[in-house]
């Protein structure tokens, strides 16, 4: 299944830990991929004195590669470019989730496609984040191990090479490893599952608040539609990214669902289609997230 890893900047400038899925290995020694998240989010939460806005729209391009030094151990580099704007597609997400019954009562009060990104801590510490068109995020290496066909280990290591404006990224390295297992269940079903865990240091205006260690976890299922195409689903879990803010939006873990199409060609290319969605209010989802992604 996809990779998931975070969007919101309030929790991908803290934590490298990521739902990292099964990779087989290939003949073809080396291997690419592109993927796309575009993600909108909307998160309004005050508890005199303390209050933190959110509202952008916020996009991650990645660029990965990877190589098979033999059938048990591969490595993997990728890059990323990131941006976080006004946007302009508050309408659509606004009729998406009256479609769905979903309010938004935080929506019903901001102006659309304006950005806002702002903390007010208990200590009197205040922050304001900057917009941004487009800018090198934290590259990460990885290096993994296939214990067998239904279980593999990794390694991740995320450098601070970000160019955006300060808080979007991490501003210093972190390092986690996942655990992966996969259950193919019959020829169309296949289970997929991963735990991780990682320490990224403190740093920047929020360091007396930041949690330094974190896990995370996911299931999910692949099922065989047709041919090679499949559909799948799976539910994202990560511990809290911060604590003793008062508020529940930060101080809270992040839960996403992620679901969508893929397409496996004869040639080896795959490409796939998702949608994430949070399916609890007031913690470090994303709202609503659009992805695409490629590898060949």
């Amino acid at each position: 299944m996809p990779a998931h890893e975070p969007l919101n900047p309030t929790s991908a400038s803290r934590s490298g830990v990521y739902a990292q899925p099964y990779v087989a290995f290939s003949p073809e020694a080396w291997r690419a991929s592109i993927t796309l998240a575009y993600g909108s989010a909307i998160e309004s939460d005050s508890v005199k004195p303390a209050a933190y806005l959110l509202d952008a729209e916020l996009l991650r391009v990645e660029l990965g590669v990877l190589h098979d030094f033999s059938p048990r151990a591969f490595g993997r580099f990728d890059a990323a470019f990131t941006g976080a704007y006004g946007g302009f597609g508050d309408g659509l997400i606004i009729a998406y989730h009256k479609l769905i019954h979903v309010r938004q009562r935080a929506r019903e009060v901001r102006p659309r496609n304006t950005f806002g990104y702002e903390f007010t801590l208990p200590d009197g510490t205040s922050v304001q984040r900057e917009a941004y068109a487009a800018a090198l995020g934290d590259v990460r290496a990885t290096l993994g191990v296939r214990h067998s066909a239904a279980f593999q280990s990794v390694l991740s290591l995320t450098l601070p090479t970000a160019t955006s404006p300060a808080g979007y990224g991490r501003g210093t390295v972190s390092l986690s490893t996942v655990q992966t297992a996969l259950l193919r269940l019959s020829p169309g079903y296949t289970f997929e599952g991963t735990l991780g865990f990682g320490v990224t240091p403190r740093h920047g205006a929020l360091a007396s608040y930041q949690r330094t260690t974190f896990a995370a976890a996911s299931t999910g299922l692949r099922i065989r539609v047709w041919g090679s195409q499949s559909i799948y689903g799976y539910l994202f879990y990560h511990t809290p990214y911060y604590h003793g803010t008062a508020l529940r939006t930060l101080d809270r873990r992040e839960l996403t669902v992620d679901f969508g199409w893929i397409s496996q060609r004869r040639n080896g290319r795959e490409w796939y289609i998702g949608f994430g969605e949070d399916p609890s209010p007031r913690d470090a989802g994303i709202d609503f997230i659009v992805k695409a992604g490629m590898t060949w």
